[in-house]
């Protein structure tokens, strides 16, 4: 380790590292100067903060030759600690500031993070091993409903081609694509993609716009589109990219409320068991129509429709938890229990019961949605959540 500089330096660092500046050999100073000084709260929640600005896509320094040299370094320290860098305990929560420097990093395909804050105690971290991020979960099949009501199971290892008027379905590469082949006048025929437990499914729809269909979601579509309007109904959860197209403006329906859009990117969480409706803006405008109700997104911003057709704004919300599903994990940031609870319930298909007063507590960090049920309890379990597992319910205890 070089001499020790002062603590702007390090912030330097950490800036520099925001802007992908930094080199390995920096960050792994800066993992250093974490690990022997653990009283310096100060950069520890400067690093937190950046953080939770980090977009779980493309916004890591983990691609390419810099981020394989970066992760090698970091792994190295973290398997292997140096004397010199111990591991402090508190109560029954563990420190690691390497766990803390490969947040820094960017590791996040390479490892698992549950944290939790309690008043009187700092951010506590455990690390944990996951295998690879996957998309199906075992026996679980994707399926896609044709307009005669013919069934056929997507098979993501495989190659599905049909004809349907003018359009090509193909299934390739754990992709779903419709393709327009023909210009001639097609009556408007609808399919419908539904997801099963611990899947999520790409499609790609006949005027190139993009569609991420989370778990335990369904989206209705035509096979193509008419030359007035773009159309598609969702149930669930699904991130949209839409291709623009002044002339026929695009407008997915949940219920009774629409999200009207001519060229964007945005996530619309609308599960059963959600409060409301969210809608959440990455970049371009929608309109938000429930009722007599309506308003205009601005990117990072999300609304929100309760089930009596209300609708609300909130602003700067943390747009990269909100689709971290989307790169394959789940995202907490100042998360309470209960909507942790209710995304592993979506993901892995089980119910979550409470039985009696569940402790309040907040969660921070990411998880692969690779990681197996069992897993992600021993998580909880490692974090102070009592529970018990009976058959598909999961029940939460409480005092």
């Amino acid at each position: 380790m070089p001499t020790e500089k002062n603590p702007e330096y390090y912030r330097q660092l950490l800036s520099r590292w925001q802007q992908r500046t930094c080199t390995p050999d920096e960050a792994q100073e800066l993992m250093g100067y974490l690990q022997q000084h653990d009283g310096d709260r100060t950069l520890l929640s400067e690093l937190q903060a950046a953080f939770r600005q980090v977009k779980p896509e493309g916004g890591t320094p983990d691609a390419g030759e810099y981020g394989s040299r970066v992760r090698e370094k970091l792994l190295q320290r973290i398997q292997a600690p140096s004397a010199a860098a111990p591991v402090r305990k508190l109560n029954k929560g563990i420190i690691r500031y390497t766990a803390a420097a490969a947040l820094l990093a960017g590791l996040l395909l390479t490892a698992v993070w549950l944290l939790k804050r309690q008043a009187h105690l700092p951010p506590e971290m455990a690390m944990v091993k996951t295998m690879p991020v996957v998309t199906k979960g075992a026996g679980n099949k994707t399926v896609l409903t044709l307009a005669n009501g013919e069934k056929i199971e997507l098979d993501s290892a495989g190659i599905q081609q049909l004809m349907q008027g003018n359009s090509a379905v193909t299934n390739k590469d754990g992709q779903l694509i419709y393709e327009k082949t023909g210009s001639g006048a097609q009556s408007m025929v609808y399919n419908t993609l539904s997801t099963a437990a611990e899947q999520m499914y790409p499609l790609v729809l006949s005027d190139g716009s993009r569609i991420w269909l989370n778990a335990a979601s369904t989206v209705r579509f035509p096979v193509t589109f008419s030359h007035q309007e773009r159309a598609v109904e969702l149930s669930g959860e699904a991130y949209f990219e839409i291709a623009p197209d002044a002339r026929r403006p695009f407008r997915i329906k949940v219920g009774q409320m629409t999200v009207d859009v001519l060229g964007t990117d945005f996530n619309i969480n609308a599960y059963p068991d959600e409060a409301s409706i969210n809608t959440t803006l990455v970049q371009g405008a929608v309109r938000v129509n429930s009722g007599d109700n309506s308003l205009q997104l601005a990117p990072g911003e999300q609304s929100q429709v309760k089930a009596n057709g209300n609708i609300r704004k909130v602003a700067d919300v943390n747009v990269s938890e909100i689709v971290a599903w989307k790169s394959g994990y789940f995202q907490f940031d100042n998360t309470d229990i209960t909507s942790v609870m209710r995304q592993f319930s979506h993901w892995y298909n089980i119910e979550v019961v409470y039985e009696g007063k569940v402790k309040p507590r907040k969660f921070f960090g990411m998880i692969s949605r690779g990681s197996s049920l069992a897993n992600v309890l021993k998580m909880l379990q490692a974090n102070d959540v009592t529970f018990r597992l009976e058959g598909k319910q999961l029940v939460i205890k409480g005092e």
